[in-house]
């Protein structure tokens, strides 16, 4: 190869540099910056799209007032928290994704000091940006622009980073805001990120927030005008590779066993697990969790409180549903639960040896739920109430419902006939009638090497991505692609279809005449299903995160979870399209643990337990969805 004068100059002028810099002592990372000084850079994001990233809150303050913002402002006071994400969440420049919507405050503040722009580029460039942000939790849609300037290399705790800071100011929206809205009168930042050079992400996020926002009168809540003047610092605080399997069983193992310490400590003087005022609630639930993450059945603190559970109020579905759930896991074996851990293919129809007094228990609350469907439509609320079609109903109970009749199934137990078949095409019928057309991965092969791409099969034809929301038909605007279908909801519709079909499969001959009248019926039936639940599972790869309650944001994130892996264990998938879902999420539970064991409350502690361990009881049967 022959080199141009100008590159002969330059090779003998690095040369030089690199002669001079060694004689001087200077160690490698010394010399990279020298050497970076001056020279254009690229600072987009590259980190692998499997290695979870987890910003801890290193500083907030709440600021005083500034001059100009309303007399009668009331001060919010920070609740700030960490920030986390995988990097298929944001683009190559730093913006959180459509998918990732909608952010919350700390997001919010952490988004606009992590853009980076585009191109290589020397200290002392300057570029804008305009943001639209549509979706926030909490708040109404800002228009925000931004400056933002390279500043030259430093070293951040011994790490050495390029600075970009940021001035950023609120546009005035196209139509002026009606009086009364919720809108806001004033917004202005700054932020200094920190982008590491050699891992190609940002190392840290200084933001400083001043902002006023008008809250109208709500029938639970009086008209206010808040003051945001907050300053906070993130600091990226470790990654997780979630490919790495050995060290992130053991991980897994080691968070499963001080969640359940942490359970034990969690348990009352009484011996019980009261979830606010629901006592059954959550003792059930507690119990459900203990018996799946392997706690002994013959423990005489589990004893005492199944023997409680007898005399205890049936508070609600939720209730009565979790407790049929807990007397199936005290007879689930320890090699069913290892047959959860290991397969993805049809696990074997263990027997559930239900003893006289908890078959009548669970009778008695077989027949609670029996007598609780709701009247005017064939879903469940809390208790039945109303009257004809006015009757509320939401699809968290009514999943729920669904899981106790399942379980009391599996233990022999006869359920009543007349509500699965009505109850699913209920659930159908409030699916997104429309979505975004998506081709779903119906196959995938990850790749040796985690740098590069794995091997995706498509599905030869797009479905529309279809979800559900909470206790109204979820919709989608196909001219804004705006819709109301959220991840924690998406995963109860899915979970209805699923069970519904499991149950419909497992009936005797005389239930199942009862139900579907004939085998043409059930089979027409049984096609609409799959085709919904095909929606479904789109929607829940379109939207994929384990990170944030999709379309919701931090809202229920648990709940989320364990609903998502209830769906993938009852579906037995291991990849959501080309996402592993379980090593994502467990690799973010075993980060996210506090410090004394748990995720939080009873309940939240629960939901990441059965996560963790994959505490839902798969089909009975093979399910395929989408074009194989």
């Amino acid at each position: 190869m022959r080199l141009t004068t100008r590159c002969v100059v330059c090779a003998l002028a690095l040369a030089f540099v690199t002669s001079a810099v060694t004689a001087n002592g200077l160690d490698a990372p010394d010399l990279r910056k020298l050497q970076r000084v001056g020279q254009r850079l690229d600072l987009s994001w590259s980190t692998t799209p499997t290695t979870y990233l987890h910003y801890a809150l290193a500083e907030q303050a709440a600021l005083p007032a500034v001059a100009g913002q309303p007399a009668n402002a009331k001060a919010v006071e920070p609740t700030l928290s960490y920030v986390h994400f995988y990097p298929y969440e944001l683009s190559a420049n730093g913006g959180y994704h459509r998918t990732a919507m909608p952010l919350t405050n700390e997001e919010l503040m952490f988004q606009l000091g992590t853009a980076t722009p585009e191109g290589k580029n020397r200290a002392g460039f300057t570029w804008a940006r305009e943001w639209t942000f549509e979706h926030l939790v909490g708040s109404p849609a800002l228009l925000v622009t931004s400056a933002y300037e390279q500043r030259e290399v430093e070293s951040l705790g011994g790490v050495e980073c390029a600075v970009i800071t940021g001035k950023h100011t609120r546009r005035a929206p196209a139509k002026p805001e009606a009086e009364g809205a919720l809108r806001w009168l004033s917004f202005e930042a700054e932020t200094t990120a920190w982008y590491n050079l050699d891992e190609r992400r940002i190392q840290a996020v200084e933001s400083t927030i001043r902002s006023v926002l008008f809250r109208p009168k709500t029938t639970v809540a009086a008209e206010t005008t808040d003051a945001m003047n907050w300053k906070a610092r993130w600091q990226f605080s470790r990654e997780f590779d979630s490919t790495g399997e050995r060290y992130l069983n053991e991980r897994v193992s080691v968070a499963i066993e001080r969640g359940v310490e942490r359970m034990w400590k969690l348990r009352s003087a009484d011996g019980q697990w009261p979830y606010g005022t629901h006592k059954r609630g959550g003792t059930a639930l507690a119990l459900l969790t203990l018996l799946m993450c392997d706690a002994d059945k013959n423990d005489e603190r589990i004893v005492q409180a199944f023997e409680q559970l007898k005399g205890m109020e049936m508070e609600n579905t939720y209730s009565v549903a979790c407790s049929l759930m807990a007397y199936e896991a005290r007879y689930i074996s320890e090699e069913e639960k290892r047959a959860y851990l290991s397969s993805h293919d049809k696990v074997p129809d263990f027997k559930r040896n239900v003893s006289a007094e908890d078959r009548e228990q669970m009778e008695i609350l077989i027949a609670w739920l029996a007598a609780n469907q709701n009247e005017g439509n064939p879903f469940y609320n809390y208790h039945r109430g109303g009257e004809g079609g006015a009757e509320r109903f939401d699809f968290s109970n009514t999943q729920y419902a669904l899981l106790g009749l399942a379980a009391a199934q599996r233990c022999d137990i006869k359920i009543p006939t007349g509500i699965i078949k009505r109850l699913v095409e209920g659930t159908m019928s409030y699916q997104q009638q429309f979505g975004p057309k998506f081709k779903r991965v119906i196959g995938y092969k990850p790749p040796t090497d985690k740098r590069k791409e794995g091997k995706s099969t498509y599905a030869t034809k797009p479905v529309e991505a279809r979800g559900w929301n909470y206790a109204s038909k979820a919709t989608w605007n196909k001219y804004t692609e705006e819709g109301n279908a959220y991840g924690s909801m998406t995963t109860a519709g899915l979970t209805c279809l699923l069970v519904g079909l499991d149950i419909a499969h497992s009936m005797d001959a005389e239930s199942f005449k009862a139900e579907f009248g004939n085998k043409a019926a059930f089979q027409a039936w049984e096609k609409a299903v799959n085709e919904s639940l095909d929606c479904g599972m789109a929607w829940m790869e379109m939207w994929f995160s384990v990170t944030r309650n999709p379309n919701l944001g931090k809202s229920w994130y648990l709940y989320y979870l364990y609903g998502m892996e209830r769906v993938m264990m009852m579906a037995q998938v291991r990849y959501l399209g080309q996402f592993n879902w379980y090593n994502q999420g467990a690799s973010v539970l075993v980060v996210i643990q506090d410090g004394e064991g748990g995720w939080g409350n009873v309940a939240d502690t629960c939901f990441a337990l059965l996560f963790l361990k994959k505490g839902s009881v798969p089909s009975r049967r093979k399910v395929t969805t989408g074009d194989k």
